[in-house]
């Protein structure tokens, strides 16, 4: 196994068609019907065989699968339509997505002989891994509960896609395919909204608009496309695919444009904010260039739609909030929030715990908190809160520091829109209960571990950066 490991799955000249042409096979097997299905078991072949031989492959496969397939997209009727997403394996409690992470993890386990990778980040980490582990220890107290599992699991996604980031992209072709693969599946998905769209599919929400993908993975993923090809037009420097995901890029824009998460306008807002800032003069004039063409083509895509009364209302309910907008209950559950750590400081209700609602709300299925910051506290106290904020903080100053002094144009780039991406994500934050989304905490382990390994391909010898990937 050894031998063939070495032969077919180490080698730098593995075409990029094989793997597009693996990624589009086990998307439709994974939307094929089992077990009539001969595709599901050509996909299951494939995947078994890229699984051993090149797992760094089969990691941005399962990743941008995974983003293909939506959580929550909800028809004219408002019924749910079930995926494959939240199909759970027999007799083991976990859905597929979280089973092929932990297949994927144990097979980078026995490959690599046990050695484990670190980087900087390690330590901020592990103190909010011991923190989820007191957060469901502290929730067995209160409920005597073992079974509530829900947001320990979620939260297990962050540290596993985490390791198997800086454990596996650890060369420069693993990291080109990832984000191919990425940008690749995202910009399907966003086809996806079009077509839902047009079929005119979507959810009914209270202004009478339709809305497509109501999940915040979905647009938080539309974002990170956007802003880093942004970053790599910005800058000039090419990519495998460039052009192909900029003539795509409307697409993503107007499946962003009728998501339901109006948080995110705010988010890439953010985004593009913390692109201007970063860039320098010349820089900057591309941007602003770039920035007035996407201003036309937005407007351009709200029109032809007949989405300027249902843009507008989003912008409205945004800066004018009323008293059943969803900014006022944000504002209400804060409150809550606030009360709520102030009697559980120190470990907090527990993962699994609920808030108790010491303001009243009209509408009683608002039970969490939309702010991630204020979860962790509540779930966490505050033992959870300083590892979780330090993370962030020792994150963004890592990138600060490499933007510039990264020698390699690609990866420079790319940590600049891997930067920006995270302003983004943690403007999200402000709004959204980020943990309580199943591939949010993935995405968070990905790009974390991603923009901790730029330097290391920077910096070793390609003999050294191959060693280690053996």
């Amino acid at each position: 196994m050894r031998e063939f490991t070495e032969a077919w799955g180490r080698s730098e000249k593995t075409p990029l068609w094989l793997m597009a042409g693996g990624a589009a096979l086990l998307t439709v097997a994974g939307i094929a019907s089992p077990p009539d299905s001969a595709l599901m078991v050509a996909g299951g072949v494939v995947s078994g065989v890229i699984l051993v031989a090149r797992p760094d492959i089969a990691f941005a496969l399962i990743f941008g699968i995974e983003s293909l397939f939506t959580e929550d997209v909800l028809l004219v009727n408002e019924q749910l339509e079930q995926t494959i997403y939240k199909i759970s394996l027999p007799y083991l409690g976990l859905n597929i997505f979280e089973a092929a992470l932990l297949l994927l993890a144990l097979i980078t386990f026995l490959q690599q002989r046990g050695v484990v990778y670190g980087t900087r980040l390690d330590f901020a980490l592990a103190w909010f891994g011991a923190a989820c582990v007191v957060g469901y220890i502290t929730c067995l107290i209160y409920y005597k509960d073992p079974a509530l599992l829900f947001e320990p699991r979620r939260l297990m996604h962050l540290f596993v896609a985490y390791y198997l980031t800086v454990n596996l992209l650890r060369t420069k072709e693993s990291l080109l395919i990832f984000l191919t693969i990425l940008l690749a599946a995202v910009a399907l998905k966003a086809g996806e909204g079009v077509y839902l769209f047009t079929a005119g599919q979507g959810l009914q929400i209270k202004w009478k608009i339709r809305a497509i993908f109501t999940d915040w993975a979905d647009s938080l993923m539309f974002v990170t496309y956007l802003l880093i090809l942004a970053a790599f037009l910005v800058e000039r420097v090419r990519f495998p695919g460039k052009w192909i995901f900029t003539a795509l890029s409307p697409v993503v824009f107007f499946s962003l444009l009728v998501s339901y998460k109006r948080a995110y306008y705010i988010a890439i807002l953010a985004g593009f904010v913390a692109l201007f800032w970063i860039q320098g003069r010349k820089s900057r004039f591309r941007l602003i260039l770039f920035s007035g063409l996407a201003a036309v083509m937005l407007m351009g895509l709200i029109t032809i739609t007949d989405q300027w009364t249902a843009v507008s209302l989003r912008v409205q309910s945004i800066v004018q909030p009323t008293k059943e907008s969803s900014a006022n209950y944000r504002l209400v559950e804060w409150q809550n929030a606030l009360i709520c750590i102030r009697k559980n400081p120190l470990f907090g209700i527990g993962l699994g715990g609920v808030m108790p609602m010491e303001i009243w709300l009209s509408r009683t299925n608002l039970l969490g908190v939309h702010n991630t910051f204020l979860w962790v506290a509540v779930k966490m106290g505050a033992f959870g809160l300083f590892p979780y904020l330090l993370v962030h903080f020792a994150f963004l100053r890592r990138l600060h520091r490499q933007n510039e002094v990264l020698r390699d144009p690609f990866l420079r780039v790319l940590s600049k829109g891997i930067y920006c991406s995270f302003i983004a994500f943690c403007a999200a934050q402000m709004f959204a209960p980020m943990f309580a989304q199943m591939r949010t905490a993935a995405y968070l382990g990905v790009i974390l571990g991603i923009g901790m390994m730029l330097a290391q391909h920077d910096y070793l010898p390609p003999s050294q950066v191959q060693s280690l990937d053996k």
